[in-house]
C-alpha cells in the first residue's frame, strides 16, 4: 500500500528515517523523500492502516505535524503541468487564477527551491 505523507522537510529528512519510523506498523518496501513529502510503500495493508492512524498528526521535527494518509492517485483525464521561471512572489492563488481562465484546476502548488534537487 502506498501511503502519501505531508508536511515533510526533504532538506532535513532521509528515507532511511521515514523507513524507521513506519517499520513498527509493518514491512516497509521503500521510501521517497521530495521537498515537502514523501511517499511511503508497506507491504501489508493492515500495518499501513495502523501506521496512517498512529502517525498522522504526529512531529517528526519539532512544530512539524505530519500528514499520513492513503495516497489517491491523480483523477482520470487530468494533467500535471510543469511551469517554470515563476517569480518567487507569485502564490498557489495567483497561479491557480491564472490557469482557472482556461478551465478547471483540481490542484496548484508553487513550490520554492532547485527544482532540480527533487
Amino acid at each position: 500500500m502506498k501511503i502519501f505523507v505531508g508536511n515533510v522537510d526533504g532538506a532535513d529528512t532521509t528515507p532511511e528515517e521515514l523507513a524507521a519510523l513506519f517499520a513498527p506498523y509493518g514491512t516497509v518496501m521503500s521510501c521517497a523523500v521530495m521537498k515537502q513529502f514523501a511517499f511511503v510503500h508497506m507491504r501489508e495493508n493492515a500495518g499501513a492502516l495502523r501506521a496512517i492512524e498512529a502517525l498522522h498528526g504526529h512531529e517528526l521535527r519539532p512544530g512539524r505535524a505530519l500528514v499520513v494518509e492513503m495516497s489517491r492517485p491523480r483523477p482520470l483525464n487530468t494533467w500535471k503541468i510543469f511551469v517554470g521561471n515563476v517569480s518567487a512572489a507569485c502564490t498557489s492563488q495567483e497561479l491557480r487564477s491564472l490557469f482557472e481562465r482556461r478551465g478547471r484546476v483540481i490542484e496548484c502548488d508553487v513550490v520554492k527551491g532547485n527544482w532540480r534537487s527533487w
